[in-house]
């Protein structure tokens, strides 16, 4: 059977979550779920060569 579907790929450094940013983000309140969109966007964005858009009517 045959797999249509694409697959990318998000390759984080690994002191990804120990970068300030991201521990600023994550000691505010709903810090996980805020770090959580942010890695969903940067997945969403990599469809676009890195940026993110909105799809068009």
């Amino acid at each position: 059977m045959s797999d249509n579907r694409k697959y990318y790929y998000l390759k984080l450094k690994e002191n990804y979550f120990d970068d300030d940013s991201i521990i600023l983000l994550k000691s505010m309140q709903d810090g996980i779920l805020y770090s959580n969109i942010l890695l969903m966007l940067c997945l969403k964005s990599l469809k676009h060569g890195g940026r993110l858009q909105l799809p068009q009517p």
